[in-house]
């Protein structure tokens, strides 16, 4: 509820009077934290842990002082179960830093219940207000974003239905906008082998990103095909006087897999996200990590 050194307090007012840099300009911030800066999520996990007190029932083991979620045993775990055979309504919560979502085990009329009790006990404890435009109540079946991934409760003939994690169409459109905008006419003069360098990274990273959704290879070989074409048309730009066999001579053998071709120049080749290893996330087969978990101790 308070902090006692006043270090930290001391080093949090200097991060929210430094301002910000936006558009080669310096703004000072008045009020609020400044987005995308460090302090801001620092302080949404001091605020909204208010959250997780508030559904600890559910959420939040208390095994030995710890703070550790439990996700199919313990505590939480077992009490999730009963109140559901018993049909009470059951609430988990699932939080990143100021973003987060409520599960609710009912019908709708407990789950707006639920959102305005949530409102109400946010802006008594931490004084914080919800967003009437980015709190919403929807049904699993319809599925909702979080985090840039898609969840959704997906129906099958022969199993029901199961919970998927999947690509935001929204998501995979801006990586084509990105690839795109890095593959026009105002970058022709660039080389191959700068131009790979520049999409790698943003390939690499979005591949490592969503490769625990379901039927991500499928999205990963649609955007190889896509990263292709434009690769082919840059180098059309670039070269509009050549051959189609002098532009196609730069599609070359993998040096990873010989058997395969794709756009390379010396050293540098197209990174294919296709080749990255997909696994569906497995919470319950991974360890919590250490940062994750409390001693339990005031302060701690």
């Amino acid at each position: 509820m308070r902090v006692a050194d006043r270090r930290v307090t001391r080093l949090i007012g200097q991060f929210l009077k430094a301002g910000v840099l936006s558009e080669d300009q310096f703004l000072r911030t008045e009020a609020g934290t400044p987005q995308g800066g460090i302090i801001s999520p620092l302080l949404a996990n001091i605020a909204l842990s208010a959250i997780e007190e508030r559904y600890a029932r559910w959420g939040v083991s208390a095994h030995q002082g710890s703070c550790r979620p439990s996700v199919t045993g313990g505590p939480a775990g077992r009490a999730r179960y009963w109140d559901c055979m018993a049909g009470r309504c059951v609430f988990l919560p699932v939080r990143y830093a100021d973003d987060f979502v409520v599960l609710v085990s009912g019908t709708q009329e407990d789950a707006l219940a639920e959102k305005t009790a949530l409102a109400d006990y946010l802006r008594r404890t931490t004084g914080l207000e919800l967003s009437p435009e980015k709190t919403k109540v929807t049904a699993m079946t319809s599925g909702f974003e979080f985090l840039g991934f898609r969840f959704v409760m997906h129906w099958d003939r022969r199993y029901g239905y199961s919970p998927r994690v999947e690509i935001p169409k929204t998501k995979a459109a801006d990586l084509r906008w990105k690839v795109r905008a890095r593959t026009g006419t105002s970058s022709a003069r660039s080389s191959l082998a700068s131009k790979l360098q520049e999409l790698n990274p943003i390939l690499r990273g979005w591949a490592n990103y969503c490769r625990h959704c379901a039927y991500a290879g499928r999205m990963f070989t649609s955007l190889d095909w896509y990263t292709g074409r434009r690769i082919v048309r840059w180098l059309r730009k670039k070269r509009p006087k050549a051959r189609s066999c002098d532009i196609w001579a730069a599609y070359q053998p993998s040096s990873l897999r010989p058997t395969r071709r794709l756009w390379r120049e010396g050293l540098v080749e197209q990174h294919m996200l296709a080749w990255t290893p997909v696994c569906r996330f497995r919470l319950a087969w991974m360890d919590m990590p250490d940062f994750t978990m409390s001693s339990g101790e005031p302060g701690a």
